[in-house]
This record gives C-alpha cells, structure tokens and sequence, in this order.
C-alpha cells in the first residue's frame, strides 16, 4: 500500500468565493498554501515526506488569521511555488495509486477543489481515511476530551519537540498517533463511504428501516425532493406509490425527513442523510422508516412550527412588496 499521512494549510478570502463544477456552484473550502505529506509503511515508519509553500492565485492576500495561526508572511507566500506547479508535484510524487490518511476530513476535500481549479484530476485519491475515527475505535472519547491534533497529542503523551499548524509537523504527529494504533488491521476494516453513509442514516436502534439505498455522485443538494429517481418511494408492505409531503425537516446537520403516506397502510417517513465528502458531489442515503405513535406526533410538533415559520415569512415577503409598490 502507497500510504500518504498528509496535512494542509489554506488561505480564504475575506469573502466567500464560489466556482463552477459541471453545473453546479460550489463554495471554494480554501486555497491551499502549504503541503505536508509523509510516505510511511506498514508500521508507520517514515519512508520519504513532502514540504511545500505555495503560491494561491485566487485568495492572494494571506488573511490575517491564517498568518496568525500558521506563522507564515505574505512574503514567503508570495515567493511560493505557484500552485497550479506545486499541485502537479505533489501528485507526482504521491503517485497514482497513492491512498491518503489525514487528522479529520477536512484537508481532501479542499485538494479535490483545488486540483480541478487548477486542471488536474479530482478523481485523485480514489481512496483516503480519517484516522481520527480509527483513534476513537481504540480510544473512545470521554468527557471534556478535545480531539484536535494537539490535544491528542498531549493526551497520548507524545513529545511535542516540533511546532503545530505547520503542515509537515502536523503529518509528523499524525504520523506518531498513527504508531499507537492498530493502523495496518484498521485501515482493512475500514468502511466504504456507502457503508459510513448508510451507518449515518440508520441510528435509531427502536426503527424499523425499509428499502435503504444509496446514490453517490450527484451534484444537487437539494436532489433529495426534487430528483424524481430519488424521492419516488412504493409502500414497504403493497408497493403502491408513496404521496410524499412537501414539508422537508431538518434531522441533524445534514438530515431530511418528511411524511409519505400509502392509502392502504397510512404514514411512512422517508428519510435521508446527506454527504459531501469529497468537497464536490453530495451522496445520499435513503431509507423509509416505519412511523411510531411518539415519532409521528414529534413530526407533525415540528411540521407545525415550521409551517407557521413558512407562513410569517411569506406574509414578511408580501408586505415588502407592497411597501415598494
């Protein structure tokens, strides 16, 4: 196995900024400004690392909490390799069959945004871990325990001989966490995104889940309502078709749920849970969950309050209206 522990660094601009992505607008994570990269093996011995600034080209000005928590100067930004070059490297060097780990998934997904920015295959990794859930299988968090890179490394009493928040150093700790883990038998156990998904979406032990499917790959946030192929649901029990409501509710982050009734065997939820994993495609979990009396009279508490919700605003809208008239 190519195994890559890698950290980032990136710049972001004092506005949002957004681009296009085969249609769809995207909102740009960051702009990367520095690569820490180590090749280990199985054991987690370092094999070869990667270090470098680059120059961004679209956040050009260093924002001034990047400065303050990376340590970097406009100057050594601006005298970084450009990053449309730098990029390239790192995927050279890398390799194509390279497979990443990281602290979190925060630094992939702003990668694939950059490599297809700067015209390079975001399809690159096709593979990458968190380590940081594989942390918690072997150590699971207690109260008040904080689960950045250097509150972990104090809790696992790791000699903290090399600065924080620069990128290398940071794939170096990550680099010395990972000895402490079982990483070769975790990393072969590791669950597929389709499993995480479907692990996300199914967390009530009391439900009774129906018809769990996945679609990856789709580039509309809002595909859960308005993508036929994926909100037209049949009954669990007759396979008549489901009349979905149109009141979607929030269920955590990135969860919808709303009401489906079959005329035969009354109300259903229709549930999914959303993903964005790669910084690019939304993947989408679904499932059709069995109503209880408790479940169903907390939605319709819900539904109610959002309605009323829907309705002031709509009033709030039409007396602006009016007023401009």
């Amino acid at each position: 196995m190519n195994l890559i522990v890698f950290d980032l660094e990136w710049n972001i601009g004092y506005q949002p900024k957004t681009f296009r992505y085969h249609g769809a607008e995207i909102t740009l994570r960051g702009e990367i400004i520095q690569i820490g990269a180590v090749r280990i093996d199985a054991g987690g011995d370092v094999l070869d690392t990667f270090d470098m600034t680059l120059k961004p080209r679209i956040f050009r000005k260093l924002q001034h909490h990047i400065a303050k928590v990376t340590g970097l100067t406009q100057v050594e930004l601006d005298m970084g390799v450009p990053i449309a070059d730098g990029l390239a490297e790192f995927v050279r060097w890398a390799g194509p069959d390279a497979q990443f780990a990281e602290w979190g998934l925060d630094d992939v997904p702003v990668l694939k945004q950059n490599l297809f920015l700067n015209g390079l295959d975001e399809n690159w990794p096709a593979r990458w871990y968190d380590l940081q859930r594989i942390f918690l299988q072997s150590y699971p968090r207690k109260e008040g325990e904080g689960m950045t890179l250097e509150s972990v490394v104090d809790r696992m009493g790791i000699e903290k001989d090399i600065p924080f928040h620069n990128a290398l150093d940071d794939a170096l700790y990550t680099v010395k966490i990972a000895r402490l883990l079982p990483l070769a038998d975790a990393l072969r156990a590791y669950p597929s995104e389709d499993a995480q998904l479907r692990e996300a979406l199914l967390t009530d032990p009391a439900a009774t889940y129906y018809d769990v499917t996945t679609f990856p790959g789709r580039l509309n946030h809002d595909d859960y309502k308005t993508g036929p192929e994926l909100c037209s649901v049949n009954c669990p029990l007759c396979g008549a078709a489901l009349r979905v409501g149109e009141i979607w509710l929030k269920r955590g982050n990135t969860g919808y749920y709303t009401q489906a009734d079959c005329p035969r065997h009354g109300s259903w939820f229709l549930r999914f849970k959303l993903s964005r994993r790669d910084g690019l495609h939304w993947s989408f979990a679904r499932c059709i969950e069995a109503t209880r009396p408790e479940t169903l009279e907390k939605y319709n508490r819900q539904k109610a309050r959002q309605e009323a919700r829907l309705k002031k605003r709509a009033e709030a809208m039409q007396a602006a209206d009016h007023a401009t008239e």
